[in-house]
């Protein structure tokens, strides 16, 4: 990457020096709040590969609030999505705090203008709390293995509760009109099939998936008719993405997968990303947390706090899988473009999990 950027050549070559965001947030922050305000403790999370964060302290006479900047992608690296909505994320955590309890961060600025830090960004207030990790996952250990097992069923009912909580907003009332995407079909169901199958198309731009190919027949051939409601959908709902206190939820984080659906779409989402990293650490021989998330708990779970029974839970595991799925194709390529990691050659191997959506296809998964 460029000097220019102010991007590092290191592991991740997509994220920018905190030193030089220190200059430009500063900028900023003088620019919004005035000649006494002073940027400081510039830092980046560690989760998370689709965009960029920054966490920092903006101190005005002797007061100091904590912040967090949202920055889409800039043009100059490769990213994970086509599209990065930054007004829709916005928008999404608004409307939740809007009409819920849940605690979405509250958003205080929007800039779109990109001179600011090159590209689109939202600033929100930094809550408190600590997420689980991804690199290495909770799962081969740290504070989440080190909880209770009480604590651990707590966590996992707190989780699907805000679930249940996100999914009480529904079109018909409460304004969710920002995440409908009419082009894809006319149902929201139609409208995620159609969203994944034109992100597939995208991401699959020069190695092309026969196993997502196969899997998008398969939810083609298998579709439900369902009778539940149609709801806001978080997208990338999954603990990783939750601030927490022990078991407490203290933040919801990441809404650029935000849409509108079945609360399948999210509660699979949440069973299958465990799922992957549970299979992680038992492919290297490691416990894991066998106990936690399990489908079955997680279903009931969900029917016990909302009133209304799963459907159809086998298709959207699929469906969290497929997503997953193009979600890997898409990372795995940017590594090799960035010489992290070389080309194999079958693009299948390129899904991280690729036994497990084979077993999904064939239906040794749930046996």
């Amino acid at each position: 990457m460029s000097d220019e950027a102010g991007y590092q050549e290191l592991d991740t070559p997509w994220r920018r020096d905190p030193a030089e965001l220190t200059g430009r947030l500063t900028d900023w922050a003088l620019a919004e709040f005035g000649s006494g305000a002073s940027v400081a403790n510039v830092t980046a999370p560690d989760n998370g590969m689709s965009s960029e964060s920054a966490l920092f302290d903006v101190t005005i006479d002797g007061v100091t609030t904590g912040y967090v900047a949202r920055m889409a992608p800039l043009p100059t690296v490769i990213p994970v999505f086509e599209n990065y909505d930054i007004r829709l994320q916005a928008e999404a955590m608004r409307t939740v705090r809007r009409h819920t309890s849940v605690p979405a961060p509250v958003v205080t600025h929007v800039v779109l203008d990109t001179a600011v830090l090159d590209t689109p960004f939202l600033v929100m207030e930094r809550l408190g709390g600590v997420a689980p990790t991804d690199i290495p996952p909770y799962v081969f250990g740290g504070w989440v293995c080190d909880l209770s097992a009480d604590e651990r069923l707590t966590m996992q009912r707190n989780a699907v509760q805000t679930l249940v909580d996100l999914h009480e907003l529904r079109p018909d009332t409460v304004d969710l009109s920002f995440l409908a995407r009419p082009q894809f079909g006319e149902d929201a169901l139609d409208q995620h099939l159609g969203h994944e199958r034109r992100y597939y198309e995208w991401a699959s731009a020069e190695r092309r998936s026969p196993l997502i190919e196969r899997t998008f027949e398969w939810l083609e051939a298998n579709r439900p008719v369902l009778s539940g409601p149609t709801v806001l959908n978080w997208g990338d709902s999954r603990i990783g993405n939750m601030l927490w206190d022990g078991p407490t939820p203290t933040a919801i984080l990441d809404w650029e997968m935000a849409a509108i659906g079945p609360a399948e779409v999210d509660l699979a989402w949440m069973i299958f990303l465990h799922k992957f990293f549970q299979d992680m650490a038992e492919t290297y021989s490691m416990p894991g947390l066998p106990e936690f998330m399990r489908r079955e708990d997680m279903a009931a779970l969900y029917t016990e706090l909302s009133g209304r029974p799963v459907e159809a839970l086998e298709w959207f595991e699929v469906f969290a899988a497929l997503r997953f799925a193009t979600v890997s194709l898409r990372t795995s390529a940017r590594s090799i473009a960035y010489g992290q990691a070389v080309a194999p050659e079958d693009p299948d191997d390129l899904i991280m999990f690729r036994r497990l959506l084979e077993a999904m296809l064939n239906g040794s998964y749930w046996s």
